[in-house]
């Protein structure tokens, strides 16, 4: 678990929530996926009680469910609440795009390459709970640029709900290397500072995932997922 350092001076649960909702926005559980109190617990070499209390706010939050028989698993998400959450995504995520292609610098452009070239290796190699996580880095790395923490936090919130759904993305959509990715697209607006731009191919991502996505929606619930450690 790259992320978890028991010399933090952030306690356990904290620590243990934010690990847990990072794994999330960046797609390594899918719908349907229950986390197990015990497992998780041990994989990070805490006891239970930090887990519990993380789960039960990521509860509270609607970014996990507790069903019936108490067990905590990722929501499966109706088309309804995926075409707002997409919806808001669009107008949220370009804005903070659009700022942030004005405070572009050559050393963010490089980054963003470098992100970029790793994803493709990534789905070229179907290493896709790889991808996921390194899509997810490349949108926030442009979303911090944007020095609006308010903005930013909002859209973490939404990445929570939807990271679980990218899962299913390479169920649907090609594998191979794609051309004219909507991440280049992002990539030379930044490089011409070009916030127009960089709000058009963020929403064209966007919109060209949703599409792929939403027919996967009622498919039964997942069971079975990913373990947590190297994800977050």
């Amino acid at each position: 678990m790259t992320d978890f350092d028991p010399q933090r001076k952030e306690n356990l649960y904290a620590q243990t929530y934010r690990i847990i909702r990072k794994a999330l926005m960046a797609g390594q559980f899918p719908p349907g996926h229950v986390l197990r109190l015990r497992p998780l617990a041990d994989e990070l070499g805490i006891s239970v009680t930090p887990v519990r209390e993380a789960l039960l706010r990521l509860v509270s939050e609607r970014a996990l469910v507790s069903d019936t028989s108490r067990a905590i698993r990722v929501p499966v998400v109706e088309v309804g609440r995926f075409r707002e959450i997409r919806d808001l995504r669009v107008m949220l995520e370009g804005r903070a795009a659009e700022i942030a292609a004005r405070n572009a610098t050559d050393a963010t452009v490089g980054t963003l390459v470098s992100l970029q070239e790793r994803l493709r290796e990534a789905r070229q190699a179907r290493d896709f709970r790889g991808a996921l996580a390194i899509n997810e880095e490349f949108h926030f790395t442009v979303y911090g640029l944007s020095d609006m923490p308010v903005l930013y936090g909002l859209i973490e919130g939404l990445w929570v709900q939807i990271g679980p759904i990218l899962t299913r993305i390479f169920d649907v959509a090609d594998s191979r290397i794609v051309t004219d990715h909507p991440h280049d697209g992002v990539i030379a607006a930044f490089r011409a500072r070009d916030g127009a731009a960089a709000r058009i191919a963020i929403e064209t991502d966007i919109v060209w995932a949703a599409r792929h996505l939403e027919p996967t929606l009622a498919r039964p619930s997942d069971e079975a997922g990913p373990p947590l450690a190297g994800s977050a």
